[in-house]
């Protein structure tokens, strides 16, 4: 909310400002761009006064927060703003990188002035959107683990880091080339894995389509063919010590998983992935699936995290879908999460700079709006209807 009012709060005094120096003409049309680009903002933030939309939204941020979280208390991090959930039309989640140009996310219809495709030049921070449908389906909440790992490669700057780890992969020659390219996503993915076990595998099998005839050799799209994906998020788990996760041999996945998943990272502090993520993760190899149980049993999950218990529930709709439904697992997992939120604001532990530091960077975001909104041509006297 900081972020968004400093961003906007520079296109306020500029409205000001055209009412005292004889530009009150631009200010209507300059008022209605400012609302077009504070509605991306205000539907996620009203979407959270909705109680249903509400509880779920909590949820996602939860999950969201334990896998992104632990990057704020690394040595030298600065703390940031952490994700934020949202729905939107889409029909497969996507993250939207702190800084990126968000015009294309606005409302349709355009701004005010003609030009108004660079009036959201600056996202102050991350965003994550699931699909609408996503709000009837727990378990494939579990994706939100996949974006939030994009902001962690972000933020952190392990794009090299994570392309070398590939190259150093073991991986035949004409098969590394192909992985250097999806290594942002194979890195997504074995982070969620490595958080949420076996069951992000499951939820991504009810998601992908993953027909015969996909062809893995020549596969060119921007993630790893289906299959291959599945692999590797099964592999991944397997090596971070989740149980259930059955070893399909597959080299490839093995070759890339293991690469990300041993060793530790310079760009987060030497710590490997596991270790990272220890906090989400289970306490031990049966904890989710017994969680699962529980959760189809008509009890709660008992498992100590947001991810711990999203994940056992994603499971438990596995194991019986008439009976996740019959028992209302998904809203009693909901609930559960709920309950186990500490109290306060998410912040990193260590001290946040100053403020007026931060306010800087967001009030230059705003510039970069108006900056946007300035280079736009005027419609004219004859734009109305």
């Amino acid at each position: 909310m900081d972020a968004v009012l400093a961003l906007l709060g520079v296109g306020v005094a500029d409205v000001r400002a055209r009412l005292t120096d004889g530009r009150g003409d631009e200010v209507p049309g300059r008022v209605l761009d400012l609302h077009h680009v504070w509605d991306f903002y205000r539907t996620r933030f009203l979407l959270r006064r909705v109680r249903a939309y509400r509880r779920f939204l909590d949820v996602a941020d939860e999950l969201a927060w334990e896998c992104y979280g632990p990057v704020l208390g690394l040595a030298g991090a600065r703390p940031k703003e952490p994700p934020l959930v949202g729905f939107s039309r889409a029909a497969s989640p996507r993250a939207h990188r702190r800084g990126s140009a968000y015009h294309d996310l606005l409302p349709r219809g355009g701004v005010h002035t003609r030009e108004g495709r660079e009036a959201a030049a600056r996202l102050p921070f991350p965003v994550i959107d699931v699909p609408w449908s996503f709000g009837s389906h727990l378990p494939a909440l579990l994706t939100v683990a996949h974006e939030a790992a994009h902001h962690i490669d972000d933020d952190c700057g392990l794009g090299d880091e994570i392309r070398r780890r590939v190259a150093t992969a073991a991986l035949p020659p004409d098969r590394t080339v192909h992985w250097e390219r999806w290594a942002g996503e194979a890195f997504a993915d074995v982070c969620a894995a490595v958080l949420c076990g076996p069951a992000y595998a499951a939820v991504l099998a009810e998601l992908l389509d993953t027909g015969a005839d996909v062809d893995e050799v020549d596969f060119d799209g921007a993630h790893p063919p289906p299959g291959a994906r599945l692999r590797l998020a099964g592999a991944a788990a397997r090596l971070a010590g989740h149980a259930g996760t059955a070893d399909d041999r597959d080299h490839e996945a093995r070759a890339v998983a293991g690469a990300m998943v041993a060793g530790g990272w310079s760009g987060l502090d030497g710590l490997s992935l596991p270790e990272l993520f220890a906090t989400g993760r289970p306490a031990g190899p049966a904890e989710v699936s017994e969680g699962a149980r529980r959760l189809l049993a008509g009890g709660p999950s008992r498992c100590p995290s947001a991810t711990g218990v999203l994940a056992a529930a994603a499971l438990a709709f596995q194991y019986d879908p008439a009976g996740y439904d019959g028992r209302a697992v998904g809203e009693r997992a909901v609930s559960e999460v709920l309950r186990l939120r500490s109290a306060g604001t998410r912040a990193a532990p260590s001290a946040d700079p100053p403020g007026a530091e931060r306010g800087r960077a967001h009030e230059k975001a705003g510039r970069a709006v108006l900056a946007a909104l300035d280079a736009a041509p005027d419609p004219g006297p004859g734009a109305v209807g």
